[in-house]
């Protein structure tokens, strides 16, 4: 609560002369004094709790990068009038009213959403004051969470169509290999099944060679989505970050619309995966990311590598990453193989200057 110190400095003055030389003219002065601070102790008091305050949303859904118009409404439910309530923004003020006793007044608050999750609004609140501005105090409004979604984008027909499906890939649900046929082997990475290893290979080269059989895939489209940290290190807005999970979810909508099962593997704090079979399961995906940012601390290639297996058993593998790195390529171009066929799409790329990504189309977010 705040005091206006003008006011107690006046009254102390009063009560000074009133006592001291005293007369009409002085102890006039200080009853005015001091009835205006009762009126002003009682009406704060009454106001402190009559006196409350709502954000409420206009609209059943926003998405990233809207500005909104918002609605807040102030309830004095008192009998007394109210002439002076402030809406505040932090430590700045928004619209100054008056309400009448037993009503209500309305402020529109324009905020924009820089990006997706979810907004308490914890620095709103109301700066109530008496009838005559002596006491001063702030009360919170009632929270009212307000989900802000990605960016709804709806790809054209044909905006993904090179790399990704084919009518072998859409014949393609079988098993992922057997490893009694093998046709070739190579050298062992990060993630491959232990039960592939070839012993006898292995200890004539002194070093780890796994079978290779036939390479029949189980997944039809596998799209993968990086939500690591370092993204928003790209935009200082969170901008590229925002586009690249708008673009993965416009990917993931086509499919389905075409009838297309996938799955979703996501890079995040989190390791997570979606079976996408239906609109529904699209729809928690959108819900999964409102409530969760790009947190993610382990690299893309890392991830890559760990998952191996998942990748070797797609036939069309879809990227959403953030920058087209060295690393990050080497291990891309790894994945590729005459049975698959991948599909890239990224915000940045220090290669472009000298692309060699053989047999993988490039998309680049925000084209």
């Amino acid at each position: 609560m705040k005091l206006d110190y003008r006011f107690v400095l006046g009254f102390l003055i009063s009560i000074v002369l009133y006592y001291s030389i005293g007369g009409i003219v002085f102890t006039s002065l200080y009853f005015i004094f001091l009835c205006m601070f009762v009126m002003a102790v009682i009406s704060i008091a009454v106001f402190s709790v009559k006196v409350s305050g709502k954000l409420t949303a206009m609209k059943e859904r926003y998405e990233v990068f809207e500005t909104a118009r918002l609605n807040m409404q102030i309830f004095n439910d008192s009998l007394l009038f109210l002439a002076h309530v402030t809406a505040i923004n932090d430590y700045s003020e928004i619209e100054t009213r008056s309400v009448n006793g037993r009503s209500k007044g309305q402020v529109m608050f324009s905020f924009y959403f820089p990006k997706r999750g979810i907004y308490e609004f914890s620095r709103l609140s109301l700066e109530i004051k008496d009838f005559f501005n002596i006491f001063t105090i702030r009360k919170p409004l009632i929270k009212e969470s307000v989900r802000v979604y990605p960016k709804t984008r709806v790809l054209p027909p044909m905006e993904f169509e090179l790399g990704v499906g084919s009518d072998g890939i859409k014949q393609s649900k079988s098993p992922l290999e057997d490893p009694y046929m093998t046709k070739e082997m190579r050298r062992y990475n990060t993630g491959d099944s232990l039960k592939r290893i070839n012993w006898k290979v292995s200890a004539k080269h002194d070093e780890l060679y796994v079978r290779l059989g036939e390479q029949t895939k189980g997944i039809d489209y596998l799209l993968v989505i990086d939500m690591n940290e370092e993204i928003y290190k790209l935009g200082g807005d969170g901008e590229k970050e925002e586009s690249l999970i708008s673009e993965a979810l416009a990917v993931s909508y086509q499919l389905l619309r075409d009838g297309k099962e996938h799955k979703v593997i996501i890079n995040g704090l989190e390791r997570k995966e979606f079976d996408m079979r239906r609109m529904g399961h699209h729809e928690a995906l959108i819900e999964y990311m409102v409530d969760h940012d790009s947190e993610g601390t382990k690299s893309m290639e890392d991830f890559m590598s760990e998952k191996a297996e998942i990748f070797q058993g797609a036939s069309a593998i879809i990227l959403f990453t953030g920058n087209r790195s060295p690393n990050l390529t080497k291990v891309v171009m790894k994945m590729k193989d005459r049975y698959n066929t991948i599909t890239w799409f990224a915000v940045e790329d220090d290669l472009k200057t000298n692309p060699d990504y053989e047999g993988i189309t490039l998309k680049y977010i925000g084209e």
